[in-house]
């Protein structure tokens, strides 16, 4: 199998991820803008977990 082979136009990329890996991490059912919020809520709160410890200063 070639990369340059005309043949795999119509490859499945996700069909191919969930044959070989299994069902994806990222639950299709949500929208991703809540998932990047959620995603920044637990940074907010790491970073402020890490700030209350002290950890931030230099010295």
């Amino acid at each position: 199998m070639s990369y340059d082979n005309d043949e795999d136009d119509d490859f499945d990329y996700d069909d191919f991820v969930e044959r070989e890996f299994g069902t994806p991490l990222r639950s299709r059912d949500t929208p991703l803008h809540w998932q990047l919020v959620a995603i920044g809520l637990l940074f907010l709160f790491a970073l402020v977990t890490w700030m209350s410890l002290g950890l931030w200063m230099p010295f």
